[in-house]
């Protein structure tokens, strides 16, 4: 592929849509594949998904919205709230109280194999029996979003 191919194919936008397991919430978002995906290890995602990672993509919030429904927001730590269905109880999205991005939980993507996680962060707070992607790489704390 030449250089300007190359450029080409990380400008363009790929529409995706996503939602709960009971279909009570959907959302939109755009996606570049220059944004950050990341496989997240810290104690708040294993608590609110009940899994040992929560992969993520984060997103401005203007290429972001809710279709459906309305999640109910929980502050998870100062700066965050967790977005979730009311009815099925599924992790959708996390937001910032600075408004800089959106993220996205990739489990809930109708197109689970859409966007390929980049990068891991929290690897300090990874459980001993999860494995971390040798091929990724991987930060201790949070990995830069640069939104």
């Amino acid at each position: 592929m030449r250089a300007d191919q190359r450029q080409l194919a990380t400008d363009i936008l790929m529409n995706l849509t996503g939602g709960c397991l009971c279909g009570g919430v959907a959302y939109r978002l755009e996606f570049e594949p220059a944004d950050v995906a990341d496989v997240c290890f810290c104690r708040e995602c294993r608590k609110a998904s009940g899994a040992a990672a929560l992969p993520w993509v984060q997103v401005l919030p203007a290429r972001f919205a809710v279709t459906r429904g309305a999640a109910k927001g929980f502050a998870s730590s100062p700066g965050a709230m967790r977005w979730f269905c009311p009815d099925c109880g599924t992790p959708l999205y996390m937001t910032d109280t600075q408004g800089r991005s959106v993220g996205v939980t990739l489990g809930s993507l109708d197109d689970a194999e859409a966007i390929r996680p980049t990068t891991q962060g929290w690897v300090c707070e990874r459980v001993s029996w999860q494995a971390l992607d040798e091929a990724l790489p991987g930060y201790e704390k949070a990995p830069p979003y640069d939104l």
